[in-house]
C-alpha cells in the first residue's frame, strides 16, 4: 500500500512540474516527506556515482568539502577537526560561530566533524542519531558514539592516516583537557596534532553571517540581589586562598553574571562576547566590543565614584586585545594565573607558561549556580508569567487541534506570541521543540517547513519550550494527546510522571549530587524494560543560559557537584518510541531545606520545590499505577498550580483561563466502581468462605 502512495505522490509532482526537472525532484521529495504516511528514513540510499535520494533536511556539502580539502593540502594537513564550539566553549553559539554546522549540515548541539582528504565523518550521541541520518548527505559517515563497533575519533584517524601525518584544528575551539587528551592519543599512533591559526573554516566560509550583538544592558540589583563589586570581592577572597594574582574569565554567562550585565550576542542567551582578567590588587580588564560598552550607564555601573581606592575600576578594552594582554602579563611574571580548567580554550591556555598556572574550576561556577533569595524569588515570578502563557497555549490547542487548524510551526509561533505578551518578556530561552507524532521521538527535534506535521487527534504532541524574562529563565515540557491514547502511551506517560514525582519529593543529605538521585526518575521505566537517552536534569540560569552547570542529574555536565540550597535544576524523564511518539515531562525545581523530624549526625537534609507551575494532562495518566503517596503529591501540585497561576490569571484579567485551570487541575481519583467492587469482595469473602466450609 505504501508503495502505491509513493507512486501517486511522484506522479502528481511530475504532472505539475514536467518542464522543470529540478523543481520536479524538490517537489516530489517534499510531497513525500509531508505526506501523512511518510516516515523519515533511518538510512540513506547513496551510490558511488550520485546521491539517489536524500531527505530535504540534508545539506549538499560537496563544494564546501572540496574547498576545505584544497586548504588542507596547501597546509599539508591530512585531517581537520571541526567541533561545535566557539572561543568561549559555549553550549549555544552564534550563527557566525557554527562552523561544524556549516561544513556538515548537521545542526545538533553535540557532535564533532572530522574531514580527511578522502572521507568525512561526524560523531554524535544517542540524542541525535535520527537527526544525523536526516541531515547528513552522502559525503558523510555518521558515527554513533557509544554503539557497539563504532570507533572513537582517535581510533578512526589512526586507521585512516599514516605515521607522521598532521591532524589540525583551531586551538581556540577546544578545552585544555580535550586538546591535550587528543594530542596524546594521536601521538600513540605517531600522528601529530597541529594548531591551525587561522581556522581553515573561517577562510573558506565566504557567506559567513555577521555577529549579532547590538547592545549590552545593566542587569538591575533588584533582580541580581547582589552588586557586581561584591562578587568581585568574593572572587578575590578565593584568589587569595589559592595564592594567585590573576583570574582569567572566559565563559560568557559567568562574565555576564559577574558584572551584572546582559547582551544579545547569542540567540536566546543574553550574553555578550568577552573575556575578563581580574587582578588581585588592581583594575579589572574587560575585553569586548567597546562600542557596546561605552554608554554612560555602563561606565557608571562599572566605575563607581571612589572605585580606584577600592580597586574596583574596570578598563574596557577591545576584544582582540585579550590574548596579547594575557601574554604581556605572563611575560617574565612569577605570580600564578587562575585559568579555569573546564572553561579556558587551549589557545588562551597556551599564552601562559604551564608552571604559572593554577587550573581549578572557576571560582564563579558554584556561586552563580547557587541562587540567592532575591534571585530565587525572581525566578519564581518568571515561572508564574510563563505558566500563564503556556496554560493559554494548551487551552488554545484543546480547541483548535480537533478542528485541524494547528501544525508544529503555527503552534510554536502562537506560543511565542503568548510569551511575548507577558510582563518583562525578553523573548525565548531556546528554540521550541514542537513535535507531533514520530517527530516527538527525535529528542532535540526542531520543526522545519520540510518536517512540519499537523497536530491531530490521532498522535501524541510534545512541546518543550521556555522564555526569557528580566526576572529569570524558564524551561518546561508537557506532552499531550487530543484524542484517545493507546494503553501503552498511557503507561509510558504515567511511568515517566512517577519518576518526576519520586524525584521531586525525594529527601537527601547535603552531600548528595544529582547523579546519586537519577535512579529515582528512571526506576519505574526500568521496571518494564524502558529507558531514555538523555540526562534527567540540568541547571538553569537567572536570565542567562538555559543550561547552567554544575547542577545536573545523571550524565549532565557537572552532575558530580553536591546539590546546594538555591540551586535550580530541571527534572525531565521521558520515553521515546521511534517512528511513533515521544513523551517528556519537565519541571524546574529549586533545592530547599527539608523538614525532617531527625537530623542524623547534624546533617542538613534537602529536597526539591517545583517552580514550574503547569498542569499535566490528566487523561494520559493511568491512576491505578500511582501509589497513594504519588497520587497525593500529584493532586497537591495541581492545587498549587490552580492557586498561584489562577491568581495570576485573574490579575491579568483572564477569567476564562482561571476557569480552564479549575477543570485542568481537579483532583485525580481512583476508579470508584473498582474501589466499591473491591470493598464488596472483601466484605462478602469471609461469608462465602463460611458457606463453603459448612457445605
Amino acid at each position: 500500500m505504501e508503495f502505491f502512495v509513493l507512486v501517486l505522490v511522484i506522479a502528481n509532482a511530475l504532472l505539475t512540474s514536467a518542464s522543470h526537472p529540478k523543481f520536479f525532484y524538490e517537489s516530489a521529495v517534499k510531497s513525500i516527506v509531508t505526506n501523512p504516511k511518510y516516515k523519515p528514513r533511518a538510512d540513506k540510499e547513496c551510490s558511488e556515482q550520485t546521491n539517489v535520494i536524500l531527505p530535504p533536511t540534508a545539506t549538499d556539502t560537496t563544494q564546501r568539502l572540496v574547498d576545505l580539502r584544497k586548504e588542507m593540502t596547501t597546509q599539508n594537513y591530512s585531517a581537520y577537526i571541526v567541533p561545535n564550539s566557539d572561543a568561549h566553549l559555549s553550549e549555544y553559539i552564534a550563527p557566525s560561530e557554527k562552523r561544524r554546522t556549516w561544513i556538515s549540515g548537521f545542526t545538533g548541539s553535540a557532535g564533532t566533524a572530522v574531514i580527511t582528504l578522502s572521507k568525512a565523518a561526524l560523531w554524535t550521541d544517542g540524542r541525535y542519531f535520527i537527526q544525523g541520518e536526516q541531515q547528513l548527505d552522502c559525503n558523510w559517515i555518521l558515527m554513533k558514539s557509544g554503539e557497539t563497533g563504532v570507533p572513537t575519533m582517535e581510533e578512526w584517524l589512526a586507521q585512516e592516516l599514516n605515521t607522521g601525518d598532521h591532524v589540525a584544528a583551531s586551538p581556540f575551539l577546544f578545552s585544555i583537557e580535550f586538546w591535550q587528551d587528543l594530542e596524546q592519543n594521536l601521538a600513540t599512533n605517531q600522528v601529530l596534532l597541529t594548531q591551525s591559526i587561522p581556522d581553515l573554516i573561517d577562510i573558506i566560509w565566504v557567506d559567513r553571517p555577521p555577529p549579532l550583538g547590538t547592545s549590552v544592558i545593566v542587569f538591575p540589583d533588584q533582580y541580581a540581589g547582589k552588586p557586581w563589586t561584591e562578587k568581585l570581592n568574593d572572587a578575590r577572597i578565593e584568589m587569595e586562598k589559592n595564592h594567585v594574582e590573576y583570574l582569567l574569565l572566559t565563559i560568557l554567562d559567568e562574565i555576564a553574571w559577574f558584572f551584572n550585565l546582559r547582551g544579545n550576542d547569542i540567540p536566546y542567551t543574553p550574553v555578550f562576547t568577552s573575556y575578563a582578567i581580574v587582578p588581585k590588587t588592581s583594575d579589572v580588564f574587560l575585553f569586548a566590543d567597546t562600542t557596546l560598552l561605552h554608554t554612560t550607564e555602563i561606565k557608571s555601573h562599572l566605575n563607581e565614584p571612589g572605585c580606584a581606592a577600592k580597586m574596583t575600576c574596570v578598563q574596557i578594552l577591545p576584544y582582540g586585545d585579550a590574548r596579547p594582554t594575557l601574554v604581556g602579563l605572563a611575560d617574565g611574571a612569577s605570580s600564578k594565573f587562575w585559568l579555569a580548567a573546564d572553561g579556558t580554550n587551549y589557545g588562551m591556555y597556551s599564552a601562559v607558561n604551564a608552571t604559572l598556572q593554577f587550573s581549578d574550576y572557576s571560582p564563579l561556577k558554584v556561586p552563580k549556580a547557587t541562587k540567592n533569595p532575591t534571585e530565587v524569588a525572581a525566578m519564581r515570578q518568571a515561572h508564574l508569567y510563563d505558566a500563564v502563557a503556556l496554560c493559554e497555549y494548551i487551552k488554545w490547542l484543546e480547541v483548535n487541534v480537533p478542528l485541524g487548524n494547528v501544525d508544529e510551526l503555527t503552534g510554536e509561533d502562537h506560543l511565542k506570541e503568548l510569551r511575548l505578551t507577558q510582563p518583562a518578556s525578553q523573548g525565548l530561552s531556546f528554540g521550541s521543540i514542537s513535535a507531533s507524532g514520530p517527530n516527538g521521538a527525535i529528542i532535540h527535534y526542531g520543526s522545519t517547513e520540510e518536517t512540519n506535521r499537523n497536530l491531530t487527534t490521532d498522535e501524541m504532541y510534545l512541546i518543550d519550550s521556555g522564555g526569557q524574562y528580566l526576572e529569570g529563565t524558564t524551561d518546561v515540557t508537557r506532552t499531550m494527546h487530543f484524542g484517545t491514547p493507546t494503553t501503552f502511551e498511557k503507561e509510558a506517560f504515567t511511568r515517566a510522571l512517577m519518576g518526576v514525582i519520586d524525584l521531586e519529593s525525594a529527601i537527601f543529605p547535603y552531600t548528595k549530587n544529582g547523579n546519586d538521585l537519577d535512579i529515582l526518575a528512571r526506576r519505574h521505566l526500568y521496571n518494564v524494560g524502558l529507558e531514555y537517552r538523555h540526562g534527567t536534569g540540568h541547571g538553569v540560569g537567572q536570565y542567562l543560559s538555559i543550561h547552567e552547570y554544575p547542577p545536573g542529574i545523571n550524565n549532565a555536565a557537572g552532575g558530580e557537584f553536591p546539590l546546594q540550597i538555591g540551586m535550580i535544576t530541571s527534572i525531565e524523564p521521558g520515553y521515546y518510541e521511534k517512528d511513533s511518539f515521544g513523551i517528556r515531562h519537565e519541571n524546574l525545581n529549586v533545592v530547599v531545606m527539608a523538614d525532617t523530624p531527625y537530623q542524623f549526625g547534624g546533617y542538613e537534609f534537602y529536597t526539591f520545590d517545583p517552580i514550574t507551575l503547569v498542569p499535566f494532562q490528566k487523561k494520559m495518566i493511568d491512576v491505578s499505577m500511582l501509589s497513594d503517596t504519588q497520587l497525593k503529591y500529584f493532586n497537591d501540585y495541581h492545587a498549587t498550580v490552580l492557586k498561584r497561576v489562577g491568581d495570576e490569571a485573574v490579575n491579568q484579567n483572564k477569567q476564562d483561563l482561571k476557569a480552564w485551570l479549575e477543570k485542568a487541575t481537579t483532583p485525580l481519583e481512583r476508579n470508584r466502581s473498582m474501589t466499591n467492587r473491591s470493598s464488596s469482595v472483601s466484605v462478602f469473602s469471609p461469608m462465602l468462605l463460611c458457606l463453603f466450609m459448612l457445605k
